[in-house]
């Protein structure tokens, strides 16, 4: 049985989402050792664990909850060869409505954990190269996204910070990477309305949501030794106009 990830440590934030499950789960079958962050779904985490991996509660919202993850992680793993930013928070309403708090809440998890969490983490990503670090962003961070301001901001952010970490970390030999996953039925759209999940739907050139395991292999086919030369790029699990 092949394994392409066997002898890599593998760290995936929101590890307890749909995308995230098949990621940890994918990547535990493939050989790697296998970590990622969850905020409240223990029962889930527990699962998970059932595959080797290691689950960490870590309210990425909160600076010192991270600061106090990564001295634990740095103290337990000696590198690490995959960084995957994949939670999200949403916090929906129109822009007249929207309050400080719901701007603020989204952006400290989108876009401030994954830049503090990749600096704090950056020793351990010098220490296994080529490493690798994956952003998880939207086509709202392009195209703009009726009543989710703040979470159209924090992926359109995120797509510049990895486009610009790619520039500073690559003489390093670090390759840095976005995915837009496409959209999928996941805990983030269960409050989406029916018409606009059809509406998604329609617009689709496949007319289907996007599926989490096949995007979890092709993240992790990007994070194997097959692509060694790849960095700054965005791919899109879709193909509409933007």
């Amino acid at each position: 049985m092949e394994l392409p990830l066997q002898g890599k440590t593998l760290l995936i934030t929101g590890g307890t989402s749909r995308l995230g499950q098949a990621v940890v789960q994918k990547a535990s079958q493939q050989g790697a050792r296998v970590f990622f962050t969850y905020f409240h779904s223990t029962a889930l985490a527990q699962g998970l664990e059932q595959t080797g991996a290691q689950g960490f509660a870590v309210d990425l919202a909160d600076v010192k909850a991270i600061d106090a993850f990564a001295q634990v992680f740095r103290e337990k793993v000696e590198f690490l060869d995959v960084l995957i930013h994949n939670a999200a928070a949403t916090a929906d309403a129109l822009i007249e409505k929207m309050s400080e708090k719901e701007w603020d809440d989204v952006m400290r998890v989108n876009l401030k954990a994954p830049f503090y969490l990749t600096q704090k983490l950056l020793p351990l990503l010098l220490r296994k190269t080529p490493s690798k670090v994956f952003t998880l962003v939207s086509r709202a961070g392009l195209s703009g996204l009726a009543g989710a301001a703040n979470y159209a901001a924090s992926k359109g952010g995120l797509i510049s910070m990895t486009k610009t970490l790619a520039r500073e970390l690559g003489r390093k030999k670090i390759l840095v990477n976005a995915v837009n996953p496409g959209f999928m039925q996941s805990s983030i759209t269960a409050s989406v309305p029916q018409e606009i999940l059809q509406e998604n739907l329609e617009e689709s050139p496949l007319k289907t949501f996007s599926d989490p395991g096949e995007v979890a292999d092709f993240l992790l086919f990007l994070s194997s030794d097959r692509m060694r030369q790849v960095t700054g790029q965005v791919f899109h699990f879709e193909s509409r106009p933007f």
